[in-house]
């Protein structure tokens, strides 16, 4: 499909599973692996240890990035450490403020995915081109993306501090002031007053949406502030390709901390009401993806209708396809999970892209499951599967 096209080839290129694969660690070693990186921002260790490869992994990801960079990874810290201090000050206020907040976190997760499918190529694009485009991807990872987790975290900072103040009120605020108030705390003045430039984040999406830039003698002059004490900052192309890298961490930073508060504490937030929202189908697409990676399958083929969903996944792995193929047959349940289609169908292929083993089923055997009313062992005794080298059908449970 389409709008997966470029999802699918960024799993390969962003995450370091299959990697991990192919110098033979196995699936069980990358679960501890994430286990181990996700687990000291946790309260809720065994939480971690059951989602480590179903909800967790691309966090992972992220969260070994970060690490490479002491700025980001301070910054996420100190947000991780601002909604623990709401949480030991009033962990109801805490609570409830993040149910009250979660449709905008869904919304902003539904915009992140608008512009990256309208993301283009800026390596090839003429100056001018090259900063409409920088200055369209600052404005919007800011005000669209950004924004709201500065805002939750906001509301988290006063309660910590003992305030009483509405969601309503914070919502009411706008960028600069909310910057402000954060810049004063030290912890995360360096993250939303990022060096080298050392202009504030509000300020950087200002510039973006006046379009406060003009190019001269082939250099980018940006400018922000009210007269008389306007002030100018002079980029390269890489420079500024260097900012619109930075806000993106920028917001990585903030949504990975609220992120895992979110899942580390979901059982007390759940108790309070939570608007109904629809999801965007490429966020549950990235977990489903991330977790086969993780297992050491690449998809490379995927549609979805509400009658089937089908996808084609690859081993990169060193292991015997023979058994590798019934590994396969597990992501029956989170294909449908993620797709909640009528007919589940996966396609195993060996490392050389030789098809192997189809296996499917239906969405009422995995609405059971769902449900309690059945175990998952059980769907390997009802899923048709069909040998692809000899075009027989395999009896459930058989070892082919």
């Amino acid at each position: 499909m389409p709008k997966y096209d470029r999802i699918i080839p960024s799993i390969k290129l962003k995450t370091p599973f299959f990697e991990m694969i192919q110098r033979g660690l196995k699936p069980e070693d990358i679960k501890e692996a994430v286990i181990q990186i996700l687990s000291p921002y946790f309260e809720n260790k065994r939480l971690v240890g059951h989602h480590a490869i179903d909800l967790l992994a691309p966090e992972s990801v992220i969260l070994a990035r970060l690490q490479n960079d002491p700025l980001f990874l301070a910054g996420f810290e100190n947000c991780l450490a601002i909604y623990r201090s709401a949480k030991a000050a009033n962990s109801q206020s805490c609570f409830e403020s993040l149910a009250w907040w979660q449709p905008q976190v869904i919304l902003s997760l539904s915009k992140f995915w608008t512009i990256l499918h309208l993301e283009i190529d800026k390596r090839n694009l003429e100056i001018e081109e090259f900063l409409h485009e920088c200055l369209r991807n600052i404005g919007d990872i800011i005000e669209g993306l950004t924004k709201p987790y500065l805002k939750i975290l906001y509301h988290q900072l006063k309660i910590a501090q003992g305030s009483v103040i509405s969601p309503e009120k914070v919502d009411s605020l706008n960028l600069g002031q909310v910057v402000n108030e954060f810049v004063k705390r030290i912890t995360l003045a360096s993250l939303l007053v990022f060096p080298p430039w050392s202009i504030p984040l509000n300020q950087w999406r200002n510039i973006a949406y006046h379009h406060s830039a003009r190019i001269q003698n082939n250099e980018i002059v940006c400018w922000y502030g009210r007269s008389p004490n306007i002030k100018e900052v002079k980029l390269s192309t890489d420079q500024l390709l260097q900012v619109v890298q930075a806000v993106s961490d920028v917001f990585v930073s903030l949504k990975l901390a609220h992120t895992l508060f979110y899942v580390d504490n979901f059982e007390n937030i759940s108790h309070f009401s939570v608007p109904p929202y629809n999801e965007r189908e490429e966020s549950g697409f990235l977990n489903l993806a991330v977790a086969l990676a993780s297992q050491g399958f690449e998809i490379i083929e995927y549609n979805k209708s509400q009658d089937e969903a089908r996808i084609i996944v690859k081993d990169v792995s060193n292991l015997d396809p023979a058994n590798r193929r019934f590994h396969a047959s597990q992501f029956l349940y989170p294909l449908w999970l993620s797709t909640e289609s009528r007919t589940l169908i996966v396609e195993y292929r060996e490392r050389d892209n030789t098809p192997n083993l189809l296996v499917s089923t239906f969405s009422d055997i995995c609405e059971k499951i769902y449900n309690s009313e059945l175990e998952i062992e059980e769907l390997a005794k009802t899923m048709h599967m069909v040998d692809l080298k000899t075009k027989r059908t395999i009896k459930p449970l058989s070892n082919g």
